[in-house]
């Protein structure tokens, strides 16, 4: 749709006076001229019809026409008329009726506009502004008032006493902007949008030449900004829409160059508010007599003024089986955040699933470095990810057993206790790194939950990545603890009232840097050595879970330079 021509036809009537039946020439003063306009191919206006991709307009009740009337005595201009009407019906023709006082000149100059655009007296410039804001009447228009339709002028001896045909041309640009993809609440529905962008499209022009168009040229062309001017238009939709939606608006001129910033804000019955900022991939012109379309994708945008979710707060513990566990794995790295009163680069992972390379699977991962790790040595506080001997508890093979949960030492053989997190070399990892709030497990606690909870093969889907593991739960009534058949898919709610252990490997003894099994085996550090098995120094017990195994404790001697899990229990 571009350039809209339309003929204007306007014809002089009998000029009158007093008398109907006598006849007054023009140049009396105060007699009235009458002027007929009929608008029979009205390609200019507000309405747009869309029929596969193609574009008609027709009037509309309320459009308002202008009629401007300028003499030119000496080659002085001034405005004599300056007349209109409002069409009382629609449709695709209209007669119009201008009535004009009199005049006498050297000759006259003649131009029509269609809506609020006003000449001066001295006929040097006119003035119209696109509203900022702008109400259209149906979801296929624009704003009436919005709109900027100019005749090139037409000159004459002498006023018109025949028929004068103009040609008439949209100034303005339109913009058709559609929006897809909004997520609204329910019951909620778009009532306005505001489109912006770094370049001047509406407010007020007062500097375009008059005498331009006068001269009969182009009114398309020596449109020149001037003031007040806006880099916005907000478009208030004739009737909320909850779904994707086109609507239009009427524009300046412009061209929007590639990577101009631009920012679509939507607004809901309900006070939402989506913005969404955009940089143009493409030169997007907006052309006289044009329409220019274009989509803003809003999926994903949140609503800004709703009150914004508050994240959950990982709880202190989740009790199963009688006993207060971490709702996440022991997890240190280096320069990283850190949980309250935990020790600088330590933490709780940040939900029970958490783990590094839970988006990889194998039986070999090889870390670069210990900068950031789930994976720990048997009671190792100074050093306690190296697989040396020297950085791990050791003690003698004829100790049956030794528990050194929640407890610190100063000596690898830990025969020197310490409450000074500052001076402990060995110990209580978990409880070292959270300053005494968690501690490592034991062996009976462990044996306690296998033998008191439900537990089953579990996945947990985070985003694109599915986390293997086991969850542990307490038996509701009527039913027994022990193992439950099949793979169960968790919820968030699940893990609100169980425990899940993800299956995220292990390293063996002496394997520097490489993590086995991730995705199919979980190995949980306890806090309990157990050397009557062998007369091998340094070994502990430990809880596996191994996906498809029935028989997930395992009771065993594991050495002590293999790196483990730890889910620690609430200490305090």
């Amino acid at each position: 749709m571009k350039k809209f021509l339309t003929s204007i036809l306007i014809a002089a009537a009998a000029l009158t006076a007093c008398s109907k039946s006598e006849p007054i020439a023009p140049n009396i003063d105060n007699a009235k001229v009458t002027l007929q306009a009929t608008i029979d191919a009205p390609q200019s206006r507000s309405v747009l019809v869309e029929n596969s991709g193609k574009y008609t307009a027709e009037w509309v009740a309320g459009d308002y026409i202008e009629l401007y009337e300028i003499t030119i005595t000496g080659g002085t201009k001034k405005k004599a008329n300056n007349v209109n009407t409002t069409l009382a019906e629609g449709g695709t023709s209209a007669t119009l009726n201008f009535t004009l006082d009199a005049k006498t000149a050297d000759s006259f100059a003649y131009i029509l506009s269609h809506n609020n655009a006003s000449i001066n007296g001295a006929a040097t410039y006119l003035a119209f502004t696109v509203p900022t804001n702008q109400a259209p009447t149906a979801m296929n228009t624009y704003d009436p008032l919005a709109d900027l339709i100019l005749s090139k002028g037409i000159s004459t001896a002498t006023q018109p006493t025949e028929t004068l045909n103009f040609e008439m041309e949209r100034v303005t640009a339109l913009a058709k902007i559609s929006v897809k993809g909004l997520a609204l609440a329910a019951g909620d529905a778009v009532k306005s949008i505001n489109f912006a962008c770094e370049q001047v499209i509406t407010g007020k022009k007062t500097n375009m030449l008059t005498e331009h168009i006068i001269a009969g040229n182009d009114p398309l062309t020596e449109v020149k900004d001037s003031s007040p001017v806006a880099n916005n238009v907000v478009i208030t939709l004739p009737e909320p829409q909850s779904g994707d939606f086109s609507c239009y608006a009427s524009v300046w001129p412009a061209t929007l160059a590639t990577g101009t910033k631009c920012t679509l804000t939507v607004i809901t019955n309900n006070d939402g508010l989506y913005i969404k900022e955009i940089t143009l991939p493409k030169d997007m012109v907006f052309t006289s007599g044009d329409i220019t379309a274009f989509t803003v994708n809003m999926a994903g945008v949140p609503n800004s003024n709703a009150t914004p979710e508050q994240p959950e707060v990982r709880p202190d513990y989740i009790t199963v089986a009688g006993i207060k566990w971490a709702a996440g794995n022991l997890e240190y790295e280096k320069d990283g955040a850190t949980d309250t009163g935990f020790a600088a680069g330590w933490r709780l992972t940040e939900t029970q699933y958490s783990y590094i390379y839970m988006d990889q699977t194998g039986d070999l991962k090889t870390l670069t470095d210990y900068s950031k790790t789930n994976y720990f040595n048997y009671g190792g506080i100074a050093d306690p990810f190296s697989c040396a001997k020297s950085s791990a508890i050791s003690m003698a093979a004829d100790i049956p057993l030794f528990d050194y949960s929640g407890k610190m030492y100063t000596d690898q053989v830990c025969a020197t206790a310490t409450t000074d997190f500052a001076a402990a070399k060995f110990g209580d990892i978990a409880y070292w790194a959270s300053n005494g709030k968690y501690r490592t497990p034991t062996a009976d606690e462990f044996q306690k939950l296998y033998d008191e909870a439900c537990r089953v093969d579990a996945t947990y889907t985070a985003g694109v990545v599915t986390i293997n593991g086991t969850y542990y739960y307490n038996p509701g009534e009527g039913q027994s603890a022990g193992i439950v058949e099949g793979t169960k898919a968790l919820t968030a709610d699940d893990l609100k009232v169980g425990i899940f252990l993800p299956h995220a490997g292990r390293a063996y003894n002496g394997t520097e840097y490489n993590i086995y099994k991730i995705g199919s085996q979980g190995v949980y550090r306890t806090s309990t050595l157990n050397a009557a098995s062998t007369a091998e120094e340094t070994f502990g017990a430990i809880y596996r879970v191994q996906l498809l195994e029935e028989g997930s404790f395992y009771n065993a001697a594991y050495g002590a330079t293999a790196r483990y899990l730890i889910r620690p229990v609430f200490a305090q």
